[in-house]
């Protein structure tokens, strides 16, 4: 219970019990869960309005609740805190949380104020978890002071557009994301800085890697929740089939050939690229559990009809988003680190995402286990791609 009166230490200055290198706590698990479920909320909000305004919203929604688990993630990769004070403060940031996933129906509407109100708390906690560094860590006063400041503009303008009319709120929810990641964006940090002030990388590829997985799995949710009691048929066994092998590709690509590759400290736009790159990735797995639970139900009801435009555009621009995530992510990584130059894959991501898009154009006449299996087919042949690269091109000899 000693470490309940232990204030925030910066991540070098803890020796880590048993373990060589540091993992993950409960409270930071706990923390992503609730943040995944306001995801699910807003995965519902597109399913219930799948127009160009909703898909349009539901990434502003989303990028909103990304941006704010962000901010909270790069502070526990560089400081590491588990006492009172920063208990009660992440539970004052999970009710934000859940007051932002409450909101996500009306959040251009009549409940913009109140969702407004859940970020804000989410920030106001943020904040005071620096203030808190600068008292008990002042080798890092500079850095909260930086972050401070950031964040207390951020949260002006967020208390500002409550008082806007509620069908422009979300304006000024973006100039506040806007200002906070200019306000952070920095040159290329030294080999100095980053020996002495860089993040936790490790720690960072394993938090990001666990809030992926957990949004991969809200697929299985939404389409278990939306078809409980459905008798299977063989044409919803076949897309069954069918989507988990789509889903085991997401899988695939990601955790076994990117997910534990370090990221490049030395190049401020490859670091942007990586960090920016997995927005877009959490929104591809979100909109692909929408996807796959609407083209479920065209097999139950619609089995041998055409697919319906907006469901099979959703798949494409899921599976689209998905491959540049993974282009982004990848042209992020350090070339030192890995067998080969990424910029190889980040153009086959990058040629796979056209290509998909493109396909929806052409591909009109199929069903929905149809499309679904042509996606299936050229998502298999990106990760035989893979492994015929793994084989191919050593791993690079690490010094320790």
């Amino acid at each position: 219970m000693s470490g309940l009166f232990t204030p925030p230490r910066y991540f070098k200055d803890v020796a880590f019990h048993r373990h060589t290198d540091r993992t993950i706590g409960w409270l930071e698990l706990f923390y992503d869960l609730v943040y995944v479920a306001t995801l699910i909320q807003i995965g519902n909000f597109l399913s219930d309005n799948l127009t160009l305004l909703g898909f349009g919203q539901f990434l502003v929604m989303l990028f909103v609740v990304w941006w704010s688990w962000g901010g909270e993630t790069l502070y526990q990769n560089r400081y590491v805190a588990d006492d009172i004070w920063h208990r009660l403060l992440v539970f004052m940031q999970i009710g934000g949380v859940a007051t932002m996933g409450l909101s996500v129906s009306g959040a251009f509407g009549e409940l913009s104020a109140q969702f407004a109100v859940g970020y804000v708390l989410v920030r106001v906690m943020t904040v005071l978890m620096y203030v808190r560094i600068y008292f008990s860590h002042p080798q890092s006063r500079t850095y909260s002071i930086r972050y401070m400041m950031g964040f207390a503009v951020g949260i002006s303008i967020w208390v500002v557009a409550i008082f806007l009319p509620s069908d422009i709120q979300w304006i000024a929810w973006l100039v506040a994301i806007v200002f906070e990641a200019l306000w952070f964006a920095r040159p290329a940090a030294t080999a100095d800085e980053i020996e002495d002030w860089g993040p936790d990388a490790h720690h960072m590829l394993e938090r990001f890697g666990i809030f992926t997985i957990i949004v991969l799995g809200e697929a299985f949710v939404k389409v278990l929740d939306d078809a409980q009691g459905t008798v299977l048929g063989l044409e919803q066994i076949l897309f069954g089939v069918i989507a988990l092998l789509v889903l085991y590709t997401l899988w695939w690509l990601y955790f076994s050939d990117t997910a534990d590759r370090l990221f490049d400290l030395s190049s401020n736009l490859k670091l942007s690229s990586w960090s920016w790159g997995h927005f877009f990735l959490a929104t591809s797995l979100v909109a692909f559990g929408v996807a796959i639970k609407k083209l479920f139900a065209e097999t139950i009801n619609y089995s041998d009809q055409v697919v319906t435009d907006e469901y099979r555009l959703l798949l494409t621009a899921a599976i689209a988003i998905f491959s540049l995530a993974l282009a982004m992510i990848n042209y992020g990584l350090d070339d030192k680190l890995t067998p080969h130059s990424q910029i190889k894959r980040v153009i086959v991501y990058l040629g796979v995402a056209v290509g998909i898009a493109g396909m929806s154009l052409v591909l009109t006449g199929l069903t929905a286990t149809q499309f679904t299996g042509v996606i299936a087919v050229i998502m298999v042949l990106v990760v035989a791609l893979n492994i015929y690269h793994s084989f191919t091109f050593a791993e690079p000899q690490l010094e320790h």
